[in-house]
C-alpha cells in the first residue's frame, strides 16, 4: 500500500494535536491516582490551539472519608473558649487521619450545611443499612433528653413506651413499667423529662428502635455542633458535591502553569494568593517567595500580554497570611498559609513545593475549625496532599473579581519552612515533605523549650534516639515487663518506650473513651496494634506526657545529690541522671551497671549516651529549631499533666 507524503504529514499533525490535548490533563494528577477526577474541556477563543482538557476533582465522589490522610500532627487546647461556647473545642489529630475523623459538624455548617440532613437522607445517598447500625454508633443520641426526643421525634409523644426499646430499657433501669401509656404520659406522670439513653447499654439496639428518629434533621438534636463528622451513620461518606450546600468550583478561570520558582525568590507583586481576610492579591515583600507563575490560555507568544499574563501563586509552605474571624481567630496566632479558595470556604487550596529542578509543583488542601455561628480558626488543619502539576499543565484559578482580590496594605510573612530535598531530583515527588516539627500551637508566643536550663525537645530528641531505633518511632511498642517487685506492668510505648504505668500516660490514656480498658489489658500483657497505639496514646499525648515527666524529673533531681561529686546534679551530671531515671525508674541507683531485659546499656551508659546524642544535637545549628509546643503549657511552673 502505498502512502504520499501529504498523508504521512497529515497523520503526524492528527497524532501530535492527540498528544496535546491528553497531555494537558495528563500533566496534572493526584498524588497516587485514588482521588476520582473527571475531565473538563476548555475553550479559549483567542486560543490557536484545539480545546484544552482540564483535570478536576469529581467532588460527586469524593466524601470527607476518601480525602488523603492529614501529612502533620497537632492539637489545639479549647480552654479558652469552652466555657463561652457551652462545649470543648479541644482537638488532637495525627498523621494519617482523614477529615471526618478530627472535623465536627459545627466545623463544616458554614461550607457545607451537612446539619440539615436527617439520617434517613444520608442513608439513601450512600445506601447504609440503618437497621443493621447500632444505636450506640450515634453518640449524639446519648445527650438527648427524653423530653427532647420527645419534642423533635415526629410522633415518639404519641407512641406506647412498649414499642421504643431504648426507652423501656432505661425506664426498667428505674423500676418503672409503664404498661401501656405513651411517651408522652409517662413523662408527665414519672417527670422523667431529663432522663438520657447515655445510663444504657446502647449497643442492644439498632438505630430504627426509636421510631422516626432517622426522619429528624441532625440539626434539631441538642449539641449537634460538637458531633464528629464521623461519629454521624454515613456522613463521612456522603460525596462533599452531594452535601446540602455542595462543594463546586467558584467561578471559571483556568490557567496555564507557565513556570515554577523557587524560595530563591523574593519582591512578587503580581499575585493572586492570599486569604479571605487580607484579600488574594497579597504581595510577598521579603524572602522565600516560592511561587507558580500563571498565564492565560491563549498560546500565541509575548506579542499578546493580557492582564492574566504573569499572575503568581505564591507558596503557602513558605509565606503566610492572616485568617480567621470571631471568637476562634486568634488561634494558631491567626496566621494561615497563604492560597485561594477556588472550592469555596469548606478548605483552603495552597501551593506547596516549587520545584525548578523538575518543573513540578505540589498543591495541599488547609481545613480550619469553627464554633457555629462565633467563628473560625484560620485555615490551618494541613497539609492534605492534592494535585501535583507540571510546567504547561492547566489549573483551575476559580473567580478573580477585582473588587474581592484587593488587599488590604500589608504583606504575607515568611514561615521559615525548609526548602524540601529530594533524593531522585528526576523523579515527581506529588506529596509535599512532612514538616518536621509536627505539632501545631494556639499559642506560640508562650512556649518555652528550656527548663532550668535543659532543652527539652533536644533531650527529648536524644532519649528517642536511642529508644525507637529499628523499633516504629511513635507506633512502637515494647516488650511486656513488670517493676517495683511485680506492682507495675506494662509495655514501652510509642517514641520514647514510655512505660504504659507512668501516672502521665496513665492520666491520657484513662482519659479517653475506653481508655481504662486499654490500660488494664496492656497491665496484663495485652500487645496493642499500631491503630489502638494511635487512638489511646497518639503522638501528640505521647510528646505531652514524655515533656511533662521529663521536666518533673529535672525539677526533682537537680534538689538531689550527686554521690560522684558530692554536689547537687547540674549541668551534664543533671542530664545524665534524668536519663537515667527514663530508663530504669526514679528510684534507679546512680550510675548503676544493671541493664533492660535486652541487656542493652547499662543505666550508666545509657546516661552517658544520651548526654553525647544531647551535645551533639545542641551544637548543630541545624538541628530541630521547632518543638511540638502544646508540650510545654503545663512548663511554666510545676509539672503536672493532669490539671
Amino acid at each position: 500500500m502505498n502512502i504520499t507524503k501529504k498523508w504521512i504529514f497529515v497523520l503526524v499533525v492528527i497524532t501530535f494535536i492527540i498528544y496535546n490535548i491528553t497531555a494537558q490533563a495528563a500533566n496534572s494528577r493526584y498524588n497516587n491516582g485514588s482521588l476520582p477526577t473527571r475531565i473538563v474541556e476548555v475553550a479559549n477563543a483567542q486560543s490557536r490551539l484545539p480545546t484544552n482538557k482540564l483535570l478536576l476533582p469529581d467532588w460527586k465522589q469524593i466524601s470527607l472519608s476518601q480525602l488523603p490522610g492529614i501529612n502533620q500532627s497537632g492539637a489545639i487546647d479549647g480552654s479558652p473558649y469552652n466555657q463561652i461556647l457551652g462545649y470543648d473545642i479541644s482537638r488532637t489529630w495525627t498523621v494519617g487521619m482523614t477529615p471526618d475523623e478530627y472535623l465536627k459538624m459545627g466545623d463544616i455548617s458554614e461550607a457545607l450545611q451537612a446539619e440539615q440532613f436527617s439520617l434517613q437522607a444520608i442513608a439513601d445517598i450512600t445506601s447504609i443499612d440503618l437497621t443493621n447500625i447500632a444505636l450506640s454508633e450515634f453518640p449524639l443520641i446519648e445527650e438527648q433528653t427524653l423530653s427532647h426526643l420527645a419534642n423533635v421525634v415526629p410522633q415518639l409523644a404519641q407512641t406506647p413506651v412498649k414499642d421504643i426499646q431504648p426507652v423501656t430499657a432505661l425506664l426498667e433501669t428505674k423500676g418503672i413499667n409503664p404498661a401501656n401509656l405513651t411517651l408522652s404520659q409517662v413523662l408527665k406522670q414519672y417527670q422523667i423529662g431529663q432522663m438520657q439513653l447515655k445510663e444504657i447499654d446502647l449497643s442492644k439496639f439498632s438505630l430504627t428502635s426509636i421510631p422516626n428518629l432517622e426522619t429528624v434533621p441532625i440539626q434539631d438534636l441538642t449539641n449537634w455542633m460538637n458531633s464528629f463528622v464521623k461519629n454521624v451513620p454515613g456522613l463521612g461518606q456522603v460525596p462533599l458535591g452531594l452535601m446540602p450546600n455542595p462543594i463546586i468550583e467558584i467561578g471559571n478561570l483556568v490557567m496555564r502553569i507557565d513556570a515554577v520558582y523557587g524560595t530563591a525568590e523574593n519582591h512578587r507583586q503580581n499575585t493572586i494568593s492570599g486569604s479571605d481576610v487580607q484579600g488574594f492579591s497579597l504581595p510577598c515583600t521579603q524572602t522565600d517567595c516560592a511561587y507558580v507563575e500563571l498565564d492565560d490560555l491563549e498560546n500565541v507568544g509575548a506579542s499578546d500580554r493580557s492582564s492574566l499574563e504573569g499572575k503568581q501563586w505564591i507558596s503557602g509552605k513558605y509565606q503566610e497570611v492572616e485568617g480567621g474571624w470571631g471568637i476562634l481567630k486568634a488561634v494558631n496566632n491567626g496566621r494561615e498559609p497563604t492560597g485561594r479558595l477556588p472550592f469555596g470556604k469548606a478548605f483552603k487550596v495552597v501551593v506547596m513545593e516549587a520545584d525548578e529542578t523538575t518543573d513540578t509543583v505540589d498543591t495541599a488542601l488547609y481545613f480550619r475549625f469553627c464554633a457555629w455561628r462565633m467563628g473560625c480558626t484560620p485555615y490551618f488543619i494541613g497539609p492534605i496532599p492534592f494535585f501535583s502539576y507540571k510546567v504547561n499543565a492547566l489549573m483551575f484559578v476559580g473567580k478573580l473579581d477585582n473588587g474581592n482580590e484587593q488587599s488590604v496594605n500589608t504583606t504575607s510573612t515568611p514561615t521559615g519552612a525548609k526548602r524540601e530535598i529530594r533524593n531522585n531530583p528526576n523523579q515527581n515527588s506529588t506529596i509535599s515533605q512532612i514538616n518536621p516539627c509536627p505539632f501545631t500551637s494556639i499559642n506560640r508566643s508562650k512556649v518555652n523549650q528550656s527548663f532550668s536550663g535543659v532543652n527539652l525537645q533536644l533531650l527529648g530528641n536524644a532519649i528517642a534516639e536511642i529508644e525507637r531505633a529499628g523499633s516504629g518511632d511513635y507506633q512502637a511498642v515494647g516488650v511486656y515487663t513488670c517493676a517495683d517487685n511485680g506492682l507495675n506492668c506494662g509495655r514501652g510505648l510509642g517514641r520514647y518506650q514510655f512505660m504504659s504505668y507512668n501516672l502521665y500516660a496513665v492520666n491520657l490514656i484513662a482519659g479517653k473513651p475506653g481508655g481504662e480498658k486499654f490500660l488494664n489489658q496492656v497491665r496484663q500483657g495485652y500487645q496493642p496494634t499500631e491503630a489502638e497505639l494511635f487512638e489511646f496514646f497518639p503522638p501528640a499525648d505521647q510528646d505531652k506526657a514524655f515533656m511533662a515527666d521529663i521536666a518533673n524529673k529535672i525539677q526533682v533531681t537537680q534538689g538531689e545529690i550527686d554521690p560522684i561529686t558530692g554536689q547537687l546534679f547540674t549541668g551534664e551530671r543533671l542530664i545524665e541522671r534524668v536519663a537515667q531515671k527514663h530508663f530504669g525508674g526514679n528510684n534507679s541507683k546512680v550510675d548503676a551497671n544493671s541493664s533492660d531485659a535486652f541487656g542493652r546499656l547499662s543505666l550508666q551508659d545509657y546516661g552517658r549516651t544520651v548526654l553525647a546524642l544531647y551535645s551533639n544535637n545542641n551544637s548543630d545549628n541545624g538541628t530541630l529549631t521547632c518543638i511540638p509546643s502544646l508540650t510545654f503549657r503545663y512548663m511554666n511552673d510545676t509539672p503536672n499533666i493532669a490539671n
